[in-house]
C-alpha cells in the first residue's frame, strides 16, 4: 500500500514539473519589456520546490540535493563554463547555497 501511495504521488510530482515547466515557458515566449516578473517568480519558485520534493520521495534528502548543486556549480567554474565566464552565475550561486 505505501509503495503504490508513493508511486502515485512521485507520478503527480513529475505531471506537476511538466505542467508547470510548460506554463513557464509559455510566460517567456510572450515576455514583454514589462514582463511577468510574478508569473515567472512562481513559476521557478514551484518548479525547483517541486523538484526537492521528488528527490525526497525518490530516497534523496534535501541536504544531499544541495549538496550535489554545490558541487555540479563547482564544476562548472573550473571547467569555464559560459555562464560563469561571462557572468559568474555558479559561483554566485554556490556562495548563496553555502551562505544558508
Amino acid at each position: 500500500m505505501n509503495i503504490s501511495s508513493n508511486l502515485r504521488a512521485i507520478d503527480t510530482i513529475k505531471g506537476e514539473i511538466l505542467s508547470e515547466v510548460a506554463k513557464l515557458f509559455r510566460t517567456l515566449a510572450d515576455y514583454d519589456e514589462l514582463g511577468e516578473y510574478e508569473s515567472v517568480s512562481n513559476g521557478i519558485a514551484t518548479i525547483i520546490a517541486m523538484d526537492y520534493i521528488l528527490a525526497r520521495r525518490l530516497g534523496l534528502t534535501y541536504a544531499g540535493i544541495d549538496s550535489k548543486i554545490s558541487e555540479l556549480l563547482t564544476i562548472g567554474e573550473e571547467n569555464g563554463h559560459e555562464l560563469e565566464v561571462e557572468f559568474a552565475d555558479m559561483s554566485d550561486l554556490r556562495k548563496f547555497l553555502g551562505s544558508r
